[in-house]
């Protein structure tokens, strides 16, 4: 192959992008919202919508690899093939069918707006009432994005009236606390969980249905139609409803389920209002925001810490997108075991194509245990994208300084160029590596060239005839990192 494009490091990292033909689909989901996509107690990603794609996957003979999410980022995430498919209770809307292919509806549920019994907002509330109304939402659901875009857009209410909590308990708690006035979710949640405590009183419960299905980026209409094919096997055979029912109001008291973790709440932390969206400065316009996460570059999940000891947690973050990353753009602590940190800004400019490499100052529980915190991107709008950033760590007594620890290697340029002359036709290879103590050039596995330099380039000749050979790259360090490409040699050396 005399052209090979280079987007190297991404396509190392995000394999299996075709979900036509792949063994396995990636598929993007924002694990907040019960009962379609959650934490159980043991941490295991479950619910209805992971249950329904399993089981789509065996009787179509694909598996599925699960990547959890900013819920603002996934459209951007699928079209640059970040991820292959989106689920998790994701609405169908004539807006994204522009961008997207849908899936047939696997389940259909109404929204309610509801208050507490103690306030004096009267029921039947219009959307034209809320305007002097704080309404809170469970972050990342598509009750978000209907206030954002029937509220906010509207000029009905103003974006610091919106209020968004990392999960729905958090949520009727600060309603409970009069944090809010408002709230936004499903029926079902509803009526399954909270209606029976008399605590809240429905304002408005006609608002509209929502129906749910699977998205995929245009495009992927043999993925949709595998897809499809089995959702309907399992409507006919009745294993659709039996999902529905065990993770529903009609499965009884059996489908009460909660998210909270183990060791997830160590002090509950400050819920601040959606911030005013800040314009964007020198982006091309209608830019994406994709990120990718790299590796941990100091105390690696699963590090021991003594008891309140600080840490510093640094990640290394790729920008996958088309926006650049400024001054505005922020991690931000979401969810899990709080640890301090709230946030802390991106230190310099990373443009399209680049990493960079974000720490937050952290102070380990006094309690031993496994303790975990959750972390988002966050652009300058307000909007999170990008997979999860975890801070995981188990503190113990036993701990003795748990230093930083280096980052993995990282292959960001392995690529031919090619030059001919008489009877040779050899590529000249180039190679950009971070963090190798160790590189090493082969050819069908066999090595031809060793270096410690981090970028450089150098002319490998295949030394047979005409055919296909295999220049493979191996970059040692903390971990042993490879890759490889396939050449054609149509010359005669």
């Amino acid at each position: 192959m005399r052209r090979f494009f280079l987007t190297l490091l991404v396509s190392a990292l995000l394999c299996n992008i075709s979900a036509v033909f792949a063994e396995s689909i990636n598929l993007g989901t924002a694990a907040e919202y019960r009962p379609f996509v959650y934490y159980d107690y043991n941490n295991e990603l479950t619910g209805l919508d992971i249950e329904l794609i399993k089981e789509i996957g065996e009787r179509e003979g694909f598996t599925v690899k699960f990547l959890d999410m900013a819920f603002d980022g996934l459209i951007d995430s699928v079209s640059v093939g970040q991820i292959d498919l989106i689920g998790g209770a994701f609405s169908v809307t004539e807006e994204r069918k522009k961008d997207l292919l849908f899936s047939d509806v696997y389940y259909a549920n109404e929204a309610l707006i509801i208050a507490s019994v103690e306030s004096n907002v009267a029921g039947n509330l219009g959307l034209n009432e809320m305007t002097n109304l704080r309404i809170g939402v469970q972050r990342g659901t598509s009750f978000d994005q209907w206030i954002k875009t029937n509220l906010v857009s509207e000029g009905l209410i103003s974006t610091q009236n919106v209020y968004t909590f990392s999960t729905l308990d958090s949520a009727v708690k600060g309603l409970r606390n009069r944090m809010i006035d408002l709230l936004m979710l499903d029926d079902d949640s509803y009526r399954q969980t909270y209606q029976d405590s008399g605590n809240f009183k429905i304002i408005n419960e006609k608002i509209g249905d929502e129906e749910y299905a699977f998205a995929a980026a245009q495009g992927s209409e043999d993925l949709i139609s595998r897809i499809n094919d089995g959702i309907m096997k399992m409507k006919e055979d009745g294993s659709l409803q039996a999902l529905i029912d065990k993770y529903t109001l009609s499965a009884g008291d059996e489908a009460e389920i909660t998210i909270t973790r183990p060791s997830q709440i160590v002090r509950d932390p400050e819920v601040l209002p959606t911030p005013t969206p800040i314009p964007p400065i020198d982006q091309p316009a209608n830019c994406k925001n994709v990120m990718v996460y790299m590796a941990d570059v100091s105390y690696p999940d699963g590090s021991k810490i003594n008891p309140g000891e600080n840490f510093t947690k640094t990640w290394r973050i790729y920008n996958n997108g088309s926006c650049k990353w400024y001054e505005g753009y922020t991690i931000e602590y979401t969810d899990g075991d709080f640890m301090g940190g709230r946030s802390v800004t991106i230190p310099t400019l990373t443009i399209p194509g680049t990493t960079v490499d974000v720490g937050i100052q952290l102070q380990a529980p006094q309690a031993p245990g496994e303790y975990v915190g959750y972390f988002q991107l966050r652009a300058p709008d307000g909007t999170f994208f990008g997979p999860k950033l975890t801070a995981k760590i188990i503190v113990t007594t036993d701990a003795v300084g748990a230093p930083p620890v280096g980052a993995p290697p990282v292959i960001t340029r392995f690529q031919p160029n090619y030059y001919k002359g008489g009877k040779r036709f050899c590529p000249t290879v180039y190679w950009t590596v971070t963090d190798a103590t160790q590189i090493r050039l082969s050819i069908n596995n066999k090595p031809v060239y060793t270096t410690t330099q981090g970028s450089g380039s150098v002319e490998l000749c295949p030394g047979g005839g005409k055919g296909d050979y295999i220049y493979g790259i191996v970059a040692e360090g903390t971990k042993r990192v490879s890759y490889v490409f396939t050449y054609t040699n149509t010359g005669e050396n």
